[in-house]
């Protein structure tokens, strides 16, 4: 394993103007091609393990064997922090070290400038790079090592630098302006690389940071669920009790009628806690939609008639099957059906299964009050409501669209809409048919 000879610093290269000796074109470009190939070599290795550390521990051992170094060491940059990771050496021991971004560091230096470069003597003169820049034996007194020759390069992806390739001490003879182009040639696949694991380790910490917020809020919730249920309870007590003034009973039945409305946000609320986080409402498992579709509707049929609704649905005479959450899908299709129903003051609710190639189509339309066009595209944002459903009377919380809408997606399905305001609304959701 190969890690850091010395402290973290910068390091430097000559200006754009400085001449630089080249190699002979047959040799280089062989060079180059030995290295590239060892490079997408590790590239095949990294594929399960892209964190952080492994990545600049391997890197840099690879980098070593390339250049026939005996040490090399891979920093990695935190633009926010502006600070140099790596893995060191300290003893035997390897460990992540980070230190700021000094420019009269050696790969500080490089890191800030952009530039490569060769220093034939760490331990001499280097005011030809920089004024300010020197070498940082430190390292070297802790490794008991001794650096004699370093070349550093920026690892760049794209026009942003990402990192710095630091090796030291050549075997055979110190390194030479020749040596750059092999290097500049790992660097660049070095800036890839560190890119991925950045990348990686950024999407994991928000991945991580999500379920963390979605568990808080189901404990959060979970816990005003036992309160807000006792408390309901002692309303509609006091609101039948026998014995009560005749002027307590509409106040109880307000306070009633508000708790409930608790009572189903806190529901909605632990239904998205539980997408968020990733967990399934019930088993997954290959199910036919068209029972499920039936028996799914039949709860609001009622409701619909009694406002005088054209209430229909419609389902094929074979099987629409899909491999989807069993309970998932019934929260899907009652938040539709369910709002459709509710923000719908006269005309018709429809709700229409089919199948369109490779997909299962489900499509709730109704005639209600629509969705006015500036807010269609907020409208699957958490606790978002529609403009004009928060000035009618209609309670809601903003919360089921979003909830079915990251649960359908979850599962490779799409979630449409098509409305205009005061012409109704129809959302489209479309699941993978499932195929033995």
């Amino acid at each position: 394993m190969s890690l850091d000879a010395h402290q973290p610093t910068p390091t430097e290269q000559p200006g754009p103007s400085a001449p630089v000796p080249s190699a002979s074109a047959g040799q280089a470009s062989t060079q180059d091609m030995i290295v590239s190939q060892h490079i997408f070599d590790l590239y095949d290795g990294m594929l399960g393990d892209v964190r952080i550390p492994r990545v600049l521990q391997d890197v840099a051992e690879v980098t070593c064997r390339r250049l026939n170094s005996e040490r090399a060491s891979i920093f990695l940059i935190d633009h926010e922090t502006q600070e140099l990771e790596s893995v060191g050496v300290i003893g035997n021991v390897a460990r992540t070290i980070r230190v700021p971004i000094r420019k009269s560091s050696l790969a500080g230096y490089c890191a800030t400038t952009g530039r490569a470069f060769v220093v034939p003597d760490a331990y001499g003169d280097l005011t030809a790079i920089d004024p300010e820049l020197h070498f940082d034996a430190s390292w070297d007194r802790i490794n008991n090592f001794r650096t004699r020759d370093v070349m550093c390069a920026p690892a760049r992806f794209k026009d942003q630098i990402m990192g710095v390739v630091e090796v030291m001490n050549r075997r055979g003879r110190p390194f030479q302006a020749t040596d750059l182009s092999p290097l500049q040639t790992i660097s660049r696949l070095v800036g890839y690389a560190l890119y991925h694991a950045r990348l990686y380790h950024d999407l994991m910490n928000l991945k991580r940071l999500e379920k963390e917020k979605a568990e808080f809020m189901r404990i959060m919730v979970h816990e005003l669920k036992a309160p807000v249920g006792v408390a309901k309870m002692l309303a509609d007590g006091i609101k039948h009790h026998e014995h009560v003034h005749p002027d307590i009973t509409p106040i109880a039945t307000r306070i009633s009628n508000r708790l409930a409305q608790m009572l189903e946000m806190i529901k909605k609320l632990l239904e998205l806690a539980k997408v968020k986080s990733g967990d399934p409402f019930g088993e997954v498992a290959v199910i036919d939609l068209v029972p499920e579709t039936l028996a799914g509707c039949d709860p609001y049929r009622e409701q619909a008639e009694q406002k005088g609704l054209d209430f229909v649905v419609s389902t094929p005479d074979r099987p629409v099957c899909i491999r989807f959450d069993s309970q998932g899908y019934h929260l899907v299709l009652s938040n539709l059906v369910s709002n459709a129903v509710k923000y719908t003051a006269s005309g018709f609710v429809h709700v229409s299964l089919k199948t369109d190639e490779d997909w299962a189509v489900l499509e709730v339309s109704d005639s209600g009050m629509g969705i006015p066009e500036v807010d269609i595209p907020k409208l699957f944002r958490e606790f978002f409501r529609a403009s004009n459903a928060k000035s009618s009377k209609v309670q809601g919380s903003g919360v089921g669209l979003a909830t079915a809408k990251r649960l359908v997606e979850r599962f490779g399905g799409q979630f449409t809409l098509q409305s205009r305001e005061g012409k109704g609304s129809t959302f489209i959701v479309r699941f993978p048919l499932h195929s033995e």
